[in-house]
C-alpha cells in the first residue's frame, strides 16, 4: 500500500468584480500574481505564481511535508484585497486577511497528508480604491 508523506497546498485568485469576498460566475481567474507558502516562523519555504489554465487563476505548492503553514498572496499593482470569509462550504471564497495578504493558518498533519490531495486557500482581488 502507498503511504503519502507529502501533501499539496493550492488556491484560486480570483478579481472578485462585486467585492463580496466569493468568486460568482463571471469572477475570473487572476494570472501572475505571486503567491508564497510561509513555514511557522514566517518564512518562505516556496513561492508561486497563479496560472490561468482556463481563466482559473490558480497556483499549487506541491511536495509540502506536515508542519504548519499560511500563505502569502502578494496583490499585483492597483488591487487589494476583498473581505474574507464570505462563502460557504464548497464555495470559492476569500481567505485572505486584508491588513497582512496572510490566509488563516493551514495544520498539515501526517493524517490529513494521507486523507487529501490539496488543501485549499483562495483569495479575492478588488480594485485598489484612489
Amino acid at each position: 500500500m502507498y503511504e503519502r508523506t507529502v501533501g499539496t497546498i493550492g488556491g484560486t485568485i480570483f478579481l472578485d468584480a462585486d467585492a463580496n469576498g466569493v468568486q460568482n460566475p463571471g469572477e475570473w481567474g487572476l494570472s501572475g500574481v505571486v503567491v508564497h507558502l510561509l513555514d511557522a516562523a514566517g518564512e518562505r519555504v516556496a513561492t508561486a505564481e497563479t496560472f490561468a489554465h482556463a481563466c482559473e487563476g490558480l497556483y499549487i505548492f506541491s511536495g509540502v511535508t506536515p508542519g504548519n503553514y499560511t500563505v502569502e498572496v502578494v496583490p499585483p499593482e492597483g488591487y487589494g484585497f476583498t473581505v474574507p470569509g464570505m462563502g460557504a462550504p464548497g464555495e470559492t471564497a476569500s481567505t485572505v486577511d486584508a491588513a497582512n495578504g496572510t490566509t488563516t493558518a493551514i495544520d498539515l498533519t501526517e493524517e490529513m497528508v494521507q486523507m487529501m490531495d490539496l488543501v485549499v486557500r483562495d483569495a479575492g482581488l478588488v480594485p485598489a480604491a484612489a
